[in-house]
């Protein structure tokens, strides 16, 4: 079966002999991924549904040293996981996950997120729950960008820039940085015309503006 490069990145992530907390595990993916390319791993894989459940059950029913968990985000975290992924959804759904159960947060070395939306918002409050950025990678797939960054937490942590924190870690440094920035400034002048067409000429469009001029100087 074919995995998605997002999720290819996200294994690439995990270290040797890591306690993985997979939250939303889906079709279990990234677990036949670790287990491919990992010799000492552990895999708690989370779904909330029956359904996707039994479709997880079956297809990790062969894989060594996966327990599977129906249980609500990361309830069902322990202390020896050190490692939580939260892959494919939408960022104020990870920010909640993770709120909800700040204990469980506090024993984790590191968080792996893929988030969907409200980027910028998912670094500042994973900065605040006091994990640095340690990676932050760039993935193309079906023609589209999505962001996957890995949070390392650190007591001496790191102070980052505006700039870091709403457009990226050292992300000029990825390969396709330059595709990317010439990917989302079109879409921010897609809504600006857009506006333009409707007259909707409001503080909404002077924002809009402002964060395009600073991400056309990003670098």
């Amino acid at each position: 079966m074919q995995i998605p490069k997002r999720l290819e990145v996200i294994g690439e992530l995990i270290h040797e002999g890591a306690y993985v907390a997979d939250i939303g595990a889906d079709h279990g993916l990234l677990e036949r991924y670790i287990a491919n390319h990992l010799k000492d791993y552990h895999i708690l894989a989370v779904e909330n549904k029956k359904g996707p459940m039994s479709a997880l059950s079956a297809a990790t029913k062969d894989l060594p040293n996966v327990i599977l968990s129906l249980s609500d985000g990361i309830e069902a975290v322990n202390e020896q996981y050190d490692t939580i992924v939260l892959a494919g959804m939408g960022g104020d759904n990870i920010i909640s996950i993770l709120s909800k159960y700040p204990e469980k947060v506090k024993t984790v070395k590191n968080i792996i997120v893929d988030a969907h939306s409200f980027i910028p918002k998912v670094r500042r409050t994973l900065v605040d729950f006091g994990f640095d950025i340690e990676v932050e990678k760039l993935v193309l797939e079906a023609g589209v960008y999505y962001n996957v960054i890995s949070f390392k937490r650190n007591s001496n942590q790191q102070n980052y820039s505006q700039d870091e924190l709403e457009f990226g870690y050292n992300l000029s440094k990825d390969p396709l940085f330059k595709d990317y920035k010439n990917y989302l400034l079109n879409r921010y002048q897609k809504i600006l015309n857009d506006m333009e067409n409707s007259n909707c000429k409001n503080k909404k469009n002077k924002e809009i503006l402002n964060e395009m001029r600073r991400f056309k100087s990003y670098e």
